[in-house]
């Protein structure tokens, strides 16, 4: 029963807090205030975690307290709930995401968080969607079947744990005579759910308490509810659409304003990026941030009628376990909603080629992992409360008080312009071997405040990185020299236009190493991320995204 005794302002604050939670960030953040009529009117729920907390392997004990961990799902499916394909005008022209035919049930958004219940700050670590792990079996109970025991689908991809599950039990209910397009679905999707639990806490340690899945379409839905956000890059993002990949996106570094098909772009791109998914990943945190952000600025948080409003478009595309007592959530997630948070990537050990599949002569890249480093890892951040206080994301930040973000000192404002006058055009060209080293140099630029328009290839046998500009950007470019630590003075090109700068990076150049933070320490002799990512970008495996960073617009690759 309502509290009657609650002022209006607290009442509005203690409503139900639900369940946008997932890819669509909105869902991430719980940012909808509802009765619990209103939130279930309509909703699809889940019992999966029920069917998994009756045990088998990948069950997890329910833990002590009232801590919340919460599993956010982002499913890449082309079909809607009932099964049914997305047209596929919508999908490749409003979506930019490729063939109606392609993404099947692959969980392309695994985010993981722990919400203390003494309102402290908020961890959370996305899984990487190609981590080559175990993915047990169990017990389901499937209507029309019964109990049926779901077999042990072994060493795979953590993404394929729920397609494959799904299959499995779609063909069983087909077999028994199930003609029923949208129960089929249903139930199959039910089934899909339970092997996505199972991996997860057989991989994290941690038991879910609840989850939360968004489709593809429901993504879409979301941020056009909202109508535009903005997203800030640390390099220029060209990734052109090629034989059927790429999304399509074509933003300069800095921040822009995106709308929903342009913001799905932005979080679906994995090529062209130095270090593929895992920066993909680091986009998709990134972007919880920055629908935060937006949903603030514009005051839907204390709105009611706006909350109201934003779900009825996307509660058709979310699906929520039916154990949510969003009501007791709302106080617990206020944190969520401040951008009191801080995101982690699972790390990797390294990249390996494993066949697509039992008996496949088909080879498929996965991400090798450390199954007992990630374990320790997420459950002695969740079980201690570590991130109460956040971790720095810089080398120096100023003294916070516990819970509040932290502020960087002494660094300068990435991406801004170091002088006035007219804006300056800068090239950064790769003149080595190394994969994805102007994007990745260009980063290291933006750090430092400087911009870069654009990059590209400058061969792969230049020995010394050189700085050319034209009339009017000297000063400009001896900047970009020291920022990149080169020997080589810049020179003056008559060939270039006025206040444009070329940098070709040669073998000379060197990368500043990455620090990456974690909430806790690493185990002796263990890595917490390959040598690869290490120099992917401020985010790589391992390390944490802080949601307060510029001012709740996260620059990443």
């Amino acid at each position: 029963m309502r509290d009657r005794r609650r002022p209006a302002g607290g009442l509005i604050a203690g409503r139900a807090l639900a369940s946008l939670l997932s890819l669509a960030v909105v869902a991430s953040t719980g940012l909808v205030w509802f009765e619990n009529k209103q939130l279930t009117d309509g909703i699809h729920t889940s019992t999966s975690i029920k069917a998994v907390d009756r045990g088998g392997d990948g069950s997890v004990p329910p833990h002590l307290g009232d801590d919340v961990n919460l599993l956010l799902i982002g499913l890449d499916s082309r079909k809607d709930m009932d099964g049914n394909d997305l047209p596929t005008q919508f999908v490749e022209e409003a979506l930019h995401a490729g063939s109606s035919a392609i993404g099947y049930y692959n969980t392309n958004v695994l985010i993981l968080l722990h919400i203390p219940a003494n309102g402290g700050r908020v961890t959370a670590y996305s899984i990487p969607r190609d981590d080559y792990v175990e993915r047990p079996g169990g017990t389901a109970d499937v209507p029309g079947l019964g109990t049926v025991q779901v077999p042990d689908m072994g060493m795979g991809k953590i993404k394929e744990a729920y397609g494959d599950a799904k299959t499995f039990a779609e063909n069983k209910l087909t077999a028994a005579g199930l003609k029923d397009k949208a129960k089929l679905e249903a139930e199959s999707r039910e089934v899909g759910r339970e092997a996505t639990l199972r991996a997860v806490q057989k991989l994290t340690g941690v038991h879910v308490d609840h989850l939360a899945e968004v489709n593809l379409v429901g993504f879409y839905d979301v941020v056009k509810a909202i109508g535009t956000i903005q997203v800030c890059l640390k390099a220029p993002a060209s990734d052109p659409i090629e034989d059927g990949a790429g999304t399509g996106l074509n933003l300069p570094a800095g921040i822009s304003t995106v709308d929903a098909a342009t913001a799905l772009q932005f979080v679906r791109q994995r090529y062209h990026l130095p270090n593929s998914d895992l920066d993909r990943t680091h986009r998709q945190q990134a972007f919880l941030s920055s629908v935060t952000h937006t949903l603030r600025e514009k005051g839907v948080l204390g709105d009611l009628g706006a909350m109201q409003r934003l779900f009825d478009v996307v509660k058709k595309d979310i699906v929520i376990d039916d154990g949510w007592s969003v009501l007791d959530f709302a106080q617990q997630a206020s944190n969520l909603t401040g951008g009191n948070a801080t995101f982690y990537t699972l790390p990797i050990k390294s990249t390996a080629d494993v066949p697509d599949g039992p008996g496949s002569k088909t080879l498929t890249s996965v991400n090798m992992v450390d199954p007992a480093l990630i374990k320790k890892m997420v459950t002695d951040a969740f079980g201690n409360d570590a991130a109460v206080a956040p971790p720095p994301t810089t080398p120096t930040s100023a003294p916070t008080s516990p819970g509040s973000p932290a502020t960087p000192t002494s660094t300068p404002t990435p991406g801004a312009s170091p002088s006035d006058g007219p804006k300056t055009t800068i090239t950064v060209n790769n003149g080595t071997k190394t994969t994805g080293l102007a994007v990745k140099s260009s980063g290291a630029l933006f750090n430092a405040g400087i911009t870069v328009t654009k990059t590209g290839n400058g061969g792969n046998n230049v020995a010394h990185t050189t700085v050319h500009y034209g009339a009017g950007a000297a000063d400009q470019a001896s900047r970009i020299q020291a920022a990149l630590g080169t020997k080589t003075a810049p020179t003056a090109d008559k060939s270039l236009p006025a206040n444009s700068i070329v940098v070709t990076l040669g073998y000379d150049y060197k990368l500043p190493p990455d620090k990456p933070v974690s909430p806790t320490s690493t185990p002796s002799g263990a890595s917490p991320t390959s040598d690869e990512s290490s120099e992917s970008s401020g985010l790589n495996s391992g390390g944490a995204l802080d949601m307060s960073s510029q001012n709740g617009i996260p620059c990443v690759y």
